[in-house]
């Protein structure tokens, strides 16, 4: 029964859980999988360990050579997150409870207990590559997802939001599972290790093919293609870099097989190496290219597989053949807005010197990654914290934001350190990491010998578990996905696996004997007085799973209810999606965003202090969020009637989100409210608003206020100024400058009559006016307002529809060094020089100022069109070509 009970779990772990997948369930759609997944390893460590100590057998565990770097790996975490713990002020606590608790209960159920459940011994018969039924394999791996092309039509409609079984029970999907599980229950029956592997294999084959039809826009299962990240697929697995990760840890198994197996059965291992490396393609998942490329480099080291390799040269060559094609003719998607080829994503890389704008993807890391290093350098030896990386990593990037300009377009909500050496430093400092290098020092060393190896029967499963563990460590050197329950569970199988087919080392001599002679033994056994101990630790530990298990149940219906309440309240059924997230909350542990939506709820309901109460329950599950800090204090200040109780939390929200106009607003308006207690605080906000948002003349205007006020007419004529060149459109702030010339004594009326010819010679623009008159007035109104951006810019548009170029141009540039910062002003003089760059063939430069526009307008169909044509140019012939359609309002 016990084992019966173990395959069906197996098959839970390895096939339903990276393939069940809900689209309108819950907001995060693979909790559903990651419940499952955790639900399983806790019903199979049970029968694994917990049982055989209840009858008084001791545990069971396995003994591997990395049995001390693991404890103490585990010792290190605990510690440095109790470290950080007591180490912050109470306030922080709560949230490093739960970020932190979440995070322990992770590597203890999600890498710890895999990789010792995957390292027992094998038998001799589970290296075999006859011992498997590969003609069953495959026609599971291709009948069954085939069965699921009909489920559009045979599924059934959706209920209402909080009718959570209309959402998961489906007659059609269920039947697919049922006959899908106990299908794979069958092929699995006699529990073998090489088994669940080929269940893996399997999975990864069918969730690739579906990666790869949704790259090419072939959606049979949902009503619409899914691509939450443009043309890079992902499959049933909700991200791309998760399932990419995934297929590295399979390809090295797919490899081997097809390297071992006799003509008949290669056909099937080979296609199904095709099809993960057409999926790894289809992620667009550049660290998982390099992590592929390791795993497989790395089975070249063993003897075995170059002989091998060499033994059928004319198939190994055709199936290297293919999939350098792929590599090289893998086409665009044509549909998604997104969607380089291979070669075209490769090439990006190229252009990151010459962009001048940041790269995200790079630039987004390497802010990702100076934030880490300051969380690890301010505690060396135990970091920040472990599990509290994503609590703290905004305290960190906001004033990094603040600092550097560069970074303020890339702010983002780091779970994790995209780099794993520094993922483990910023958590857990130098202790930890040490102590992690040891382990994975240990885990290779004990691996060498699987390389080493010839002869007819070379440990396949340990060789090729060791690549793919190392293709994963190389891949989150820029990735993150050791970190998500799916590929991390697969990650640490894959660890054991190495291991397990690791001969142990020699006891030494004068040891006594337990077990073969000359070898120590395989697994921690209990002596015949301890038994009543592990009895009752054997019981605990039941109880303990027990409690484990319930807690992601809970977590499940938090989820399904929190979502149910999410999407009511979007369609604006405010009371009953407060039931929904109050239900939520009941099943919880306490989870931000839940917490976060119901105290929205409460807030759109009048119910203010409810709303508070929520807000802070979210803090204490993470206090991360700029949002909730923002929120807490526009309640205060809006709606309950204490405004100076707001002030800290949008500080907080500010130093959090430095970029957050909101908050700025929020918190200038409190101040401004009682500007004789405030005055200086105000000053200095607006200063740094104006700063970061140069093109709102609003801040500058509220700082010509205060400036008067406080009787310095000098500074608030500029700030005044400010504004209007910004905005020459903002009349409060032409209202404001002709009320401060007055009090002051200090006339305007040349810049009121600049700003008079402005509007003049806009409405000539606006008629299509370029002649004398036009090019008279521009002329004069920049002698009457010189820092004004306007008149310049139009004067250069004149000059270029006259074909004046250099004269244009030189307006352009002009503008350009006159107005550093006004961001309307720069993108109008770098879209006129790329306009004029591209008449007079210089297209490289063109090229250049088209970028620089599109960075600071990002929506401007003109910049994009502009790029589009140089790029149809330089992949054609390279020649300049005179350039008229679809310049925007610059060409003649």
């Amino acid at each position: 029964m016990l084992k019966r009970l173990e395959t069906l779990l197996w098959v839970g772990v390895l096939f339903v859980s990276p393939l069940i997948f809900f689209t309108d369930l819950t907001r995060n759609p693979y909790i559903s999988q990651i419940c499952l997944l955790n639900l399983c390893l806790i019903g199979l460590a049970a029968i694994r360990w917990l049982v055989p100590m209840i009858e008084g057998r001791g545990p069971g565990l396995p003994r591997t050579p990395v049995d001390w770097p693991i404890f103490f790996w585990c010792a290190a975490a605990i510690l440095s997150w109790a470290a950080s713990y007591w180490g912050h002020r109470a306030f922080f606590r709560p949230a490093i409870a739960s970020e932190g608790g979440k995070n322990i209960l992770f590597l203890l159920t999600n890498a710890v207990a895999p990789f010792y459940l995957a390292s027992r011994p094998r038998r001799p018969d589970e290296e075999e590559t006859s011992a498997t039924a590969t003609g069953a394999w495959s026609l599971f791996a291709v009948l069954w997802p085939a069965l699921w092309i009909v489920f559009p039509d045979l599924r059934s409609l959706p209920g209402a939001p909080e009718n959570l079984w209309s959402h998961v029970f489906d007659s059609y999907g269920a039947l697919l599972w049922v006959g899908g599980i106990v299908w794979a229950c069958a092929l699995c029956r006699r529990g073998r290790t090489v088994d669940y592997v080929h269940l893996a294999m399997a999975g990864a084959f069918m969730a690739s093919t579906y990666a790869i039809c949704q790259y090419f826009n072939l959606e049979f299962i949902w009503p619409h293609t899914l691509n939450p990240y443009g043309s890079r697929s992902v499959s049933t697995f909700g991200n791309p870099n998760f399932l990419s990760s995934y297929d590295v840890l399979v390809l090295p198994f797919a490899i081997l097989y097809y390297l071992e197996s006799p003509a008949p059965r290669r056909f099937a291992y080979g296609a199904l190496v095709v099809v993960l490396e057409g999926a790894l393609i289809s992620t667009l998942t550049r660290s998982s290219w390099g992590g592929a490329l390791v795993a497989s480099s790395l089975l070249l080291l063993s003897p075995r597989v170059r002989e091998r390799f060499g033994a059928a040269p004319r198939a190994n060559g055709l199936l290297v053949g293919i999939m350098a094609a792929l590599v090289i003719f893998w086409p665009h998607n044509a549909t998604a807005r997104y969607a380089p080829s291979v070669l075209g994503r490769l090439g990006e890389l190229s252009e990151i010197r010459s962009s001048p704008t940041p790269y995200a993807p790079l630039h987004q890391r390497v802010l990702i990654w100076l934030s880490a290093w300051l969380m690890g350098s301010e505690n060396p030896l135990t970091g920040k914290g472990f599990g509290v990386f994503e609590l703290f990593y905004p305290f960190y990037q906001g004033p990094l934001m603040s600092s550097f300009e560069f970074f303020r377009t890339l702010r983002t909500h780091a779970n994790n350190a995209h780099n794993e050496i520094l993922e483990v430093f910023s958590q857990t400092g130098l202790l930890g990491l040490g102590v992690y290098a040891w382990l994975w020092t240990a885990f290779f060393a004990s691996c060498r010998s699987r390389f080493r190896e010839k002869g007819a029967r070379p440990a396949r499963l340990g060789l090729a578990a060791a690549a793919g563990v190392a293709g994963m460590l190389a891949d989150n050197l820029l990735n993150v996905s050791l970190h998500f329950a799916t590929p991390a569970f697969l990650f640490w199988w894959s660890a054991g696996l190495a291991t397990a087919s690791v001969e142990p080392p020699p006891r030494r001599a004068n040891a006594p004997p337990d077990g073969p002679e000359g070898a120590r033994p395989s697994a921690w056994t209990a002596p015949p007085r301890a038994r009543q101990f592990w009895r009752a630790a054997g019981v605990l530990g039941l109880a303990a799973a027990t409690m484990a298990s319930w807690y992601w149940v809970r977590v499940w219906m938090r989820e399904a209810h929190y979502f149910a309440g999410f999407k009511l309240a979007r369609q604006g059924f405010y009371d009953r999606a407060t039931g929904e997230l109050e239900e939520s909350r009941r099943w919880g542990p306490r989870e931000v965003n839940a917490l976060y939506e119901l105290g929205n709820v409460y807030a759109r309901l009048g119910r203010y202090k409810d709303a508070v109460e929520a807000y802070f329950q979210a803090l204490d599950a993470n206090a991360g969020y700029d949002e909730i800090y923002y929120n807490i204090g526009a309640v205060e200040s809006g709606h309950l009637n204490n405004p100076e109780a707001s002030i800290p939390y949008f500080l907080e929200s500010l130093f959090i989100n430095p970029v957050s106009p909101a908050a700025y607003n929020s918190l200038s308006n409190v101040y401004l409210k009682d500007p004789a207690r405030y005055a200086g605080r105000c000053v200095r906000l607006l200063k740094t608003a104006a700063s970061m948002f140069p093109s709102d003349p609003n801040y500058w205007n509220n700082l010509g206020y205060l400036y008067s006020l406080a009787r310095r007419y000098g500074e608030a004529k500029d700030a005044y100024e400010r504004a209007l060149i910004i905005n020459p459109d903002l009349d409060v702030a032409a209202r404001n400058l002709w009320s401060l010339s007055r009090r002051s004594g200090k006339p305007a009326g040349k810049l009121f009559e600049g700003l008079s010819n402005l509007r003049k010679l806009r409405g000539l623009e606006a008629r299509g006016d370029r002649g004398a008159q036009a090019e008279s007035l521009a002329m004069e109104t920049i002698r009457e307002i010189p820092r004004f951006p306007q008149p310049r810019l139009i004067l250069a548009t004149i000059l270029a529809s006259r074909g004046d170029l250099a004269a244009s141009a030189a307006q352009a540039r002009g503008l350009l060094s006159q107005s550093p910062g006004n961001v309307q002003a720069d993108f109008d003089a770098q879209l006129l020089l790329a306009v004029i760059n591209e008449r007079e063939g210089k297209l490289p430069e063109a090229a250049r100022r088209y970028r620089a526009a599109v960075a600071l307008n990002p929506a401007s169909e003109a910049a994009q069109k502009g790029l589009e044509r140089l790029k149809k140019y330089q992949e054609s012939d390279g020649r300049p070509r005179k350039a008229t359609e679809g310049a925007g309002r610059f060409a003649p």
